[in-house]
């Protein structure tokens, strides 16, 4: 009888703090789909959103600014110094509280804690002195792309791999990309072109129609099953 007693407590601590976390992070997104829509009113194109695994977020917009929920102590000392010097701040991504690469002056990086792989596809690409376009990371899945269509990747879906080996031999330049769920993913490349796999069906749908009225399309992100499109620089749209 006591352990009963004990599971059912556990088990409404566990239910209790999963409503909690839930409720935090519905209030992070919904902080965030506000901030984004400030943004967009003020038509400041947009160059990158980053949420970590709380759903913390970071937005980069214009040449030097930014706008975040949270973020570490040591990213925002970095942020707060790139402000301050007028330095452009191109890319982020967060991977939890501590793991972060932040892409500045675009060909430098600063990381803190991220995965070895990751870490060593950057600084591999870094070395070929050309622009970091951009950097994807998911559950070990990986994607560094560096120049105008130059790219390190491993663990990528083989639709994806093989869309990337097109572009890359055609020299299109290749612009975005994002993971979602376990094998789904989006590509951006050339002006307009769209390349994704395994997406949500409204999402999917978007795309499409923005990429019927040949609109140029700059950033897809995902938190969970939330999704956010930023699309002629500083457009937004979003289930959130």
């Amino acid at each position: 009888m006591k352990n009963l007693l004990l599971i059912l407590v556990v088990s409404v601590i566990t239910q209790t703090f999963a409503l909690a976390q839930s409720s935090i992070e519905a209030q992070l997104l919904e902080n965030c789909k506000k901030e984004l829509t400030d943004i967009s009113a003020k038509k400041v194109d947009i160059h990158d959103i980053a949420f970590n695994t709380d759903g913390h977020w970071l937005i980069l917009y214009g040449d030097i600014g930014y706008s975040y929920s949270y973020i570490p102590s040591a990213l925002e000392n970095l942020l707060t110094k790139l402000n301050s010097a007028e330095t452009s701040i191109n890319k982020a991504i967060m991977l939890s509280d501590t793991s972060w690469a932040l892409v500045y002056n675009g060909k430098e990086y600063t990381a803190q804690s991220l995965p070895s792989d990751i870490a060593t596809d950057i600084a591999a690409a870094q070395k070929k002195q050309k622009n970091l376009r951009c950097i994807a990371y998911k559950n070990g899945e990986r994607l560094t792309v560096y120049g105008t269509n130059g790219f390190i990747a491993n663990g990528l879906p083989q639709k994806m791999v093989a869309k990337l080996a097109q572009l890359n031999k055609k020299k299109a330049p290749i612009r975005e990309s994002a993971f979602y769920g376990t094998d789904g993913w989006v590509l951006l490349y050339g002006r307009t072109g769209m390349a994704f796999q395994g997406i949500p069906d409204d999402l999917s749908a978007l795309l499409q129609k923005l990429g019927k009225k040949g609109t140029v399309v700059n950033l897809v992100r995902f938190f969970g099953d939330k999704w956010v499109v930023v699309y002629d620089g500083y457009k937004v749209e979003s289930n959130i």
